[in-house]
């Protein structure tokens, strides 16, 4: 049993209609799962209203009942004879009336609360996950904008803005790929290279990208550029790099901390 058929069931258990097989599975159902414990609750609670309803009429409703009955007695019979009616221990009518009621609403509280569950809450939700969407894509959009924009500006702090903000960004489109590889390999800033290649460090998963930052190692002057890529090859464990930085190894003017550093890098990652 699931918490589907049991709630479906559960209508039909507390009035007595289910065999008793099926009875006994609920309830042990019932001491397995709490969604299904608290529902066995609230219908306990409307169930037990109903019997109150029924088995305890109101000395208010009896009086009431009792007061009818007297003022038809006073009326003449239409054949006239006087009245054969006779006035029951209970005023069975009006507790009928009252159990019909609470059954009223008892099924009207589980139609509500299925409506509920299966309807508004669920066009409320939909409907705002559309909209949580449709502000998102639209963001991205416009932040996408404004990364390729800011990447061409000639001041070095406008194209720091531009990859602070595509760290942003859940996706990095093509023209975005682009526009940070074209800081990593010519921007004259150190610093906005450095921060190129902290932000293509997100997109590693895309092959194109991992591509681009092991060819990117043999253009690098910067000592500063040459060690982050190294550092982020070694993270990769990129065997592609190595073929690289061996060929960086071999310019005569290289910085000696750059070139233990890469030697190191070799090693770590064969």
């Amino acid at each position: 049993m699931d918490i589907k058929e049991f709630e479906k069931l559960l209508p039909d258990y507390m009035l007595g209609m289910l065999p008793l097989e099926t009875a006994m599975e609920m309830k042990q159902f019932v001491n397995t799962n709490k969604e299904a414990k608290s529902l066995w609750k609230e219908w306990s609670t409307l169930h037990e209203a109903l019997d109150n309803v029924t088995s305890n009429p109101s000395p208010n409703m009896d009086s009431g009942f009792y007061e009818m009955l007297n003022a038809s007695e006073d009326l003449p019979m239409s054949n006239g004879t006087e009245s054969s009616f006779v006035v029951p221990s209970k005023p069975f009518y009006l507790i009928s009336y009252a159990a019909a009621a609470a059954l009223v609403l008892f099924i009207g509280f589980w139609v509500g609360k299925k409506w509920n569950n299966s309807g508004d809450e669920i066009i409320i939700e939909t409907s705002q996950i559309t909209a949580i969407e449709a502000a998102e894509k639209e963001t991205e959009a416009v932040r996408t904008q404004l990364v390729i924009s800011l990447a061409d500006q000639p001041s070095a702090s406008k194209r720091l803005e531009a990859l602070s903000e595509v760290n942003k960004l859940s996706e990095a489109t093509d023209k975005v790929i682009a526009a940070l590889f074209k800081m990593l390999n010519t921007d004259t800033n150190v610093n906005v290279r450095l921060a190129a290649v902290s932000s293509l460090s997100k997109y590693v998963e895309n092959p194109k990208v991992r591509e681009g930052l092991v060819m990117s190692i043999t253009q690098q002057e910067s000592p500063l550029v040459q060690i982050a890529l190294a550092e982020l090859m070694v993270t990769l464990q990129e065997q592609k790099s190595i073929n690289s930085m061996e060929t960086l190894l071999q310019k005569p003017d290289i910085n000696d901390a750059v070139k233990h550093k890469l030697e190191e890098s070799i090693k770590q990652i064969i």
